[in-house]
């Protein structure tokens, strides 16, 4: 299944207990090879930080994650490099932290045409400009 994010209900079937991948919109038509790989298996719902406002998506993925029946991972795939992608890694995290759940979920970026994972770590720390200065 292969949806967007804000238009897919938080409680879907398509979603409860299932392995969820959330990816920047663009990535099928720029990294086809990519995406065919690394959404296999899994419900894709995608999002344009360009178009959605983050908030939104935080809301949406809070309550997707307090349901009774959350996905049970999470794979967040962005463009590395990109100031609109990097918050759907932002909104991930901040959604697990007000829902609390602890649902495992891996962060991908696409750099140079290929996968590199990043630790929720990396992704909190790059959020404080002031602790990661050189």
């Amino acid at each position: 299944m292969d949806g967007r994010l804000s238009e897919t209900n938080a409680g879907s079937r398509t979603v409860q207990g299932k392995e969820i991948l959330i990816y920047g919109s663009c990535i099928p038509m720029e990294y086809p090879e990519v995406f065919k790989e690394i959404s296999r298996g899994r419900t894709s719902l995608s999002a344009c930080l360009e178009a959605e406002h983050m908030n939104m998506l935080v809301y949406k993925l809070a309550y997707m994650f307090r349901l009774k029946n959350p996905p049970s991972s999470i794979t967040v795939l962005t463009i590395d490099g990109s100031p609109h992608c990097v918050q759907l890694h932002y909104a991930v995290q901040e959604a697990l932290r007000i829902a609390g759940a602890e649902i495992p979920t891996t962060h991908l970026v696409i750099a140079n045409g290929k996968t590199v994972e990043v630790s929720p770590e990396v992704v909190k720390r790059s959020r404080w400009l002031s602790k990661i200065k050189t």
